[in-house]
């Protein structure tokens, strides 16, 4: 539903050419054609496999659903249908439960397709798009801005968007289900081309029965938690399927844009595009990720890498057929040869073994050929690497390397002959043959490396002072943990002065101390080269960053001179008011200040996270604390001559940050973006960006432009009168959320009841636990927090606080008319406002109330949720008011129409919900079985549960 593309407009303009005409290609029947098959094929292949009295139950469920849906949710209705799914076994539930999840997905799907087909015709100039993000014609509106092709095209090849995809589990669908959906898309792409003879017709139907037949019959749920490792491959997955093709396509498409204008194509060593992982490197609250696994999800990647690379290389092997070459080129492949020549003399013994598994060219290339010469060369290294980490994988001794050939250990290595192959391309007049796989080969070493994706290491910074106390304490210098603030800036600035080390080598820690220490010296091993930022979770203060600095130089084997950048991660409300404060005191610090000069050239990144701010003040104080701060960061870091760059830790719903990315790029404070933009990217939303292969170049686009746009155009002022009401508002905000959730003493009986937070666990869909220690609230990841009130549609973590707030706006001397003009004026109330509506269009009270109804028992529980309730609806009013509508949506009817559609479908689901979170609560007592009760029967209840949760997320698209 998110980012859905707009339905075709007559007469409207083609931002590419300027011109208005009429839509010649109907798109908004093909979508609900699409739609309705896929659901009527499935459905036609279900009764073949169901008996026919369980037929008739999902033909009445249906039925009654699309009544209810359709008669404005009267009681009476709704009743019906509770009464009739409140009545069916587990089995019967099950089955109810799959069926529309699989009906979600395949709208889904439908929808990502449809996005395609539109763009694909708007290319073709058959059609227009209201969305604006096309590089065209975002660039045409910077040059009527008054901005020069040079300064656009200087831009573009300077800025980096860099994508982290994390191992959060909000990615509710298997694998397994994942590639059947791609292959079905594919399916229905095909299913459009008019050049299919009968025949090929034919077999594509047939193709796409085989495929929605084995997604019914494929188990939906996950029967173990899986491992880091196992996040890290599923991460690797998404870069192999679509993102390794994506990226050099759409560099070649700048190119052909760039130089259709008269300008330079990108430079050859660009990096528009960067990607990191945290799989296998977030230890936060993680105790599954441990220094070996951080070494196994390396070698991991590594081992991909080398498989991808040498695919490329074997086809450029056999395509550069040249019998010439220059003499940079030729003088290169001599010196490999007397190289390699040597080798062998001096180690007879050594060898690249298993070279008739090769392609082409297992024996020997030509001579005269000399790319083939360089290429085959090229190969074995290559080779060697790739068998290098298959050792390591499976805990086995690396062959010894041969020295004619060793293993690839950086990506410039690599990019050195690619690099003189280009250049004598170029030089002998062949550049038509340099501009295609070869460059695409280069542009993917400098973007991917040698290892795909770089991972990132994260810790808490409280598990840092742990570990510093334990050596203090051994060396007799009393715990580092009883020192204050500046006591801890003080020993830690001496002891990165200092040339003698901290750190005994036999040093005596234990439990997590040991890990912690373990961490830093793996880092160390491993190295800069296949790791990106070592970022530090719950920062508050300047030493938490420093001790990060101490703990990499005495864990290092080169006295840190390869160490992490280390970046402070800000994600409370307290952290963000308190940054300046930090920022400000590292910049004055003599050691940190020259250290990030000559290490890091100046650069400080800092991450600024969505979703604990968010739980901690409510969206509203969070969304304003986040802005504020960026500001205040930025004027902090020019003072002191520091380039800050943000890494924005967005997760997949609006109650942690997500939402259109183009949309919250461009509603940034000014002078924040700079030429470079990291975000993480998980869960869903790497299958709504990333799941095809041309929604990822359309995703890479998004990025590209929305950033040259923030970056380029000249700042909207904000004025002081917007800021004063803003700042009354968050404070109301904050104050009302916090009084509800941390101090209203119903607020976590009634969560735990009305809510399925305690049966989240069964899902499996990560391998991290879902609270850091046990607690409250305040212990409760952002994820599961957001997952769990999404699934109630009451969306809580939204909107909690903000009507209160925007009364206290409405009673302002201007009133109405001041939230309205900051509405208009200013993009980041606009994209806030915007983002609150999307998801309150998808909240339902009523559907709530019935979680209530079943779940909660205490009465003062019941009345407090209706109390919530009665918030909720107030809100929505207010919010209306602000934007002028009349219903939620009404100027993003897209939007509107994707969750309309999927309304009817997700009503069965949460009535099935409520009925079997009530049966499974009747079987368990604190999560665990009681006696007497048959394990079949606690586990069928589980597998239907978990369905209506995976069902649920794919409907709203929001699992947290």
């Amino acid at each position: 539903m998110v980012g859905s593309m707009p339905l075709a407009m007559k007469g409207v303009v083609n931002p590419l050419t300027k011109a208005s005409r009429i839509d010649s290609v109907d798109f908004i029947s093909p979508l609900q054609q699409d739609v309705n098959y896929l659901c009527d094929t499935l459905l036609a292949l279900i009764e073949l496999k169901l008996p026919s009295h369980e037929v008739a139950i999902l033909e009445k469920v249906r039925s009654l659903a699309k009544i209810y849906d359709s008669s404005f949710k009267d009681d009476a209705s709704f009743h019906d249908l509770a009464n009739l799914i409140e009545n069916l076994d587990t089995s019967q539930l099950t089955v109810v439960g799959s069926l529309f999840s699989n009906m979600c997905n395949l709208a889904n799907l439908a929808e990502h397709v449809h996005r395609i087909r539109r763009r694909r015709a708007f290319e073709r100039g058959e059609s227009s798009l209201l969305t604006h993000f096309f590089l065209q014609e975002i660039v045409e509106e910077m040059e009527d801005k008054g901005k020069s092709l040079r300064e656009i095209r200087d831009q573009l090849t300077t800025q980096t968007v860099e994508m982290v995809l994390t191992a959060h589990p909000t990615q509710a669908v298997r694998r397994s289900l994942l590639a059947k959906l791609h292959e079905i898309a594919r399916c229905i792409e095909a299913n459009h081309d008019k050049s299919l003879t009968p025949l090929e017709k034919r077999d594509n139907e047939e193709k796409l029965r085989s495929c929605l037949l084995g997604l019914w019959r494929t188990d939906e749920v996950r029967r173990s938690k899986p491992k880091p490792e196992d996040e890290a491959r599923n991460i690797i997955h998404v870069i192999e399927d679509t993102v390794w093709d994506a990226t050099p396509a759409y560099m070649s498409q700048m190119d052909h844009y760039l130089v259709s204008r008269g300008l330079e194509p990108l430079p050859l060593d660009a990096t528009p595009f960067l990607f990191g992982s945290w799989a296998g490197g977030d230890r936060d609250g993680n105790p599954f990720v441990t220094p070996a696994v951080t070494r196994e999800v390396v070698a991991i990647n590594r081992y991909r890498a080398a498989c991808m690379y040498l695919a490329e290389i074997e086809a450029l092997l056999f395509d550069l057929s040249l019998h010439y070459g220059s003499d940079e080129l030729l003088e290169y492949n001599n010196k490999i040869d007397a190289f390699v020549e040597k080798a062998r003399k001096e180690n007879p013994g050594h060898f690249i073994p298993n070279k008739i598994r090769y392609k082409e060219f297992w024996n020997h290339v030509p001579p005269t050929e000399p790319f083939r010469v360089c290429f085959y060369h090229i190969r074995d290294r290559m080779t060697a690497t790739r068998e290098h980490c298959e050792a390591l994988l499976a805990n086995h001794t690396p062959p010894s390397a041969d020295p004619a050939a060793p293993i690839y250990t950086t990506k410039n290595e690599l990019l050195e002959p690619l690099l003189i192959m280009y250049r004598s391309l170029v030089e002998t007049g062949d550049q038509i043959l340099a501009e295609g796989k070869l460059k695409h080969l280069i542009r993917r070493v400098n973007i991917f490396g040698l290892t795909l994706v770089k991972l990132d290491i994260r810790q808490e910074a409280s598990e840092h002072s742990n570990a510093l106390s334990a050596i203090t304490d051994y060396l007799g210098m009393g715990k580092y943990d009883d020192l204050k603030e500046d006591e801890r800036l003080e020993f830690l600035t001496k002891v990165l002065e200092g040339k003698r080390p901290l750190i005994p080598r036999n040093h005596p820690a234990t439990g997590k101390a040991k890990n912690v220490l373990d961490t830093f010296e793996t880092i160390s091993e491993i190295g800069s080269e296949a790791l990106g930022a070592y970022v530090i979770s719950m920062c508050m203060r300047p030493s938490d960053v420093l001790a990060v600095e101490v703990l990499q130089r005495e864990c290092s084997r080169d006295c840190g001179a390869n160490s992490l950048r280390v970046v402070p991660l800000l994600e409370t409300i307290y952290a963000l008011q308190n940054s300046t404060m930090v920022l400000s005191t590292l910049f004055e610090n003599k050691w940190y200040r020259e250290h990030l000069r000559t290490r890091f050239d100046s650069v400080q990144e800092v991450m600024i996270g969505y979703s604990d701010s968010g739980k901690d003040g409510g969206r509203l104080t969070s969304a304003w604390e986040l802005y504020k701060a960026q500001e205040q960061m930025v004027e902090c870091a020019e003072k002191h001559g520091v380039t800050l760059r943000f890494f924005h830790g967005r997760g997949g719903t609006v109650g942690r940050g997500g939402g259109p990315q183009h949309l919250a790029i461009l509603s940034q404070p000014p002078r924040t973006v700079n030429k470079y933009l990291r975000v993480t990217i998980q869960g869903e939303v790497m299958e709504q960006d990333f799941g095809l292969p041309a929604l990822a170049r359309k995703t890479l686009e998004v990025y590209t432009t929305a950033v040259l746009k923030a970056d380029l155009n000249d700042p909207v002022p904000v004025k002081e009168e917007y800021r004063e009401v803003l700042n009354m508002m968050s404070e109301i905000s904050c104050s009302k959320y916090r009084e509800i959730v941390h101090g209203d003493e119903r607020f976590v009986q009634y969560f735990r009841s009305a809510t399925p937070e305690q049966e989240l666990g069964l899902l499996n869909i990560g391998s991290r636990p879902q609270k850091r220690k046990e607690g409250g609230v305040e212990t409760l990841r952002a994820i599961p927090w957001v997952f769990a009130w999404t699934q109630t549609r009451l969306h809580l973590p939204v909107w909690l606080g903000l009507g209160s707030a925007l009364q206290a706006g409405m009673k302002t001397e201007k009133g109405v008319n001041l939230l309205r003009e900051m509405y208009e004026a200013w993009p980041f109330f606009r994209s806030f406002f915007d983002l609150i509506e999307m998801v309150l269009a998808k909240a339902d009270p009523h559907i709530s109330s019935r979680y209530d109804d079943v779940l909660v028992v205490d009465q003062e529980q019941k009345q407090f949720g209706d109390m919530l309730r009665g918030l909720l609806v107030e809100t929505i009013d207010l919010v209306l008011k602000v934007a002028g509508e009349q219903q939620l949506l009404d100027k993003d009817r897209v939007q509107q129409r994707a969750i309309n559609t999927r309304r009817e479908w997700l009503t069965p689901m949460n009535l099935a919900q409520v009925e079997l979170l009530k049966r499974w609560r009747g079987v368990t007592e604190k999560g665990v079985v009681k006696e007497g009760v048959k394990a079949e029967e606690a586990a069928a209840l589980v597998d239907a549960l978990i369905i209506s949760m995976k069902g649920l997320s794919s409907a709203l698209q929001n699992t947290g």
